[in-house]
């Protein structure tokens, strides 16, 4: 009797997910896991379609992400498992770590900058770096194994003699980061921006911006583990708003912050539309003439919106998406005797920067 109760139970179960996965609509984005879903195939008679069903029943499987959340919750609470996917968890915040220094990765970056710098810069031109730490940097936690980031500092140091170190490490804690995410927060930038202004010797002024909110936000890291989906804040004002981003691959002129980004896989994609080879931003209400040009990853979006005011134009360099031997073929590309040079790359890039070109 109980064999044919549990046949029972199993049955009605395997048609009542079928039914469910019938009557539900197919989801096209997972925010949690930062992917696009598998939508229904075309049905072909091979192989590869009954792979790509297999596929489509898995991203479509109805409460998936309730399941997903089960299994985070177990491996936390009752496993009491340190990592879930290879992501690490104190005190809701989440943490991808890495160990080892990559010599190698350091050393192409130092390559890459010195090309540039021989090709492209002049010794007129003031000229420095910034490396942003990773969150993990300010992690305590000694079960928990960090990179060495004075050894990374003090390798780019010696080789990159010529740029002008500005050290951020003291104007950052880990508050200053997403939760869910590894990049850090714009709202908690006030002290990094001032530490730059002082030592490019730009004025420093009072903050002076509107606070816009927008949640949930779902950062790279958040996945199926059990933590709170973090605020995103983007901070305006009236230079910000007036100013124009000219968006070399796209040919056109964009806003410092889309809104429709916000409902990007990537909602960090708000900062200066996310990923971009060259960007030119324009600030007609700074009359010095003044420019700036920034080599960078994806830390600078947040960061740049609020020295835009300090400048008459801002350039933006991401050399994973545009070749350094390239750069004398883009138009209004200028490395003048006025412009300041920034190289900020954030240590997870420095350690893995074999995307630069």
């Amino acid at each position: 009797m109980k064999d044919k109760i549990n046949s029972i139970l199993f049955m009605f179960t395997i048609f009542l997910f079928m039914f469910l996965g019938i009557i539900l609509k197919d989801k096209d984005i997972s925010f949690s896991e930062r992917r696009h879903l598998v939508s229904f195939p075309k049905i072909t008679i091979n192989n590869d379609f009954s792979k790509k069903l297999d596929n489509y029943f898995l991203d479509q499987f109805p409460f998936r992400d309730s399941f997903k959340k089960l299994k985070g919750f177990t491996s936390k609470k009752i496993m009491l498992m340190e990592e879930n996917n290879g992501i690490y968890e104190q005190n809701g915040y989440l943490f991808q770590i890495d160990s080892a220094i990559n010599d190698k990765s350091i050393d192409n970056l130092i390559n890459k900058i010195n090309y540039i710098n021989d090709n492209y810069l002049n010794e007129n031109q003031n000229k420095y770096f910034i490396m942003i730490p990773d969150k993990n940097y300010y992690l305590d936690n000694k079960n928990i194994p960090k990179i060495d980031y004075e050894y990374m500092k003090n390798k780019l140091k010696y080789s990159l003699d010529y740029l002008k170190w500005i050290d951020i490490t003291s104007s950052l804690t880990l508050d200053s980061y997403y939760k869910t995410d590894i990049h850090w927060k714009q709202e908690c930038l006030q002290n990094v921006l001032n530490k730059i202004q002082s030592n490019l010797n730009l004025e420093i002024k009072s903050e002076n911006y509107i606070e816009n909110e927008y949640y949930p936000f779902y950062g790279a890291l958040y996945g199926d583990n059990i933590v709170k989906p973090d605020t995103l804040i983007y901070n305006t004002n009236y230079v910000i708003n007036n100013a124009k981003v000219y968006n070399y691959e796209k040919s056109e002129y964009q806003k410092v912050y889309n809104e429709d980004n916000l409902k990007n896989i990537d909602s960090y994609d708000i900062f200066l539309s996310g990923a971009t080879p060259i960007l030119f931003i324009e600030n007609q209400n700074n009359k010095d003439n003044k420019n700036l040009i920034i080599f960078r990853d994806s830390f600078a979006s947040s960061l740049v919106p609020l020295l835009i005011e300090d400048y008459s134009k801002i350039t933006l360099v991401d050399l994973r998406y545009v070749n350094s031997r390239h750069l004398n073929k883009i138009n209004d590309l200028n490395f003048d005797d006025n412009s300041d040079i920034i190289f900020m790359y954030s240590t997870l890039i420095i350690n893995n920067s074999f995307a630069i070109k």
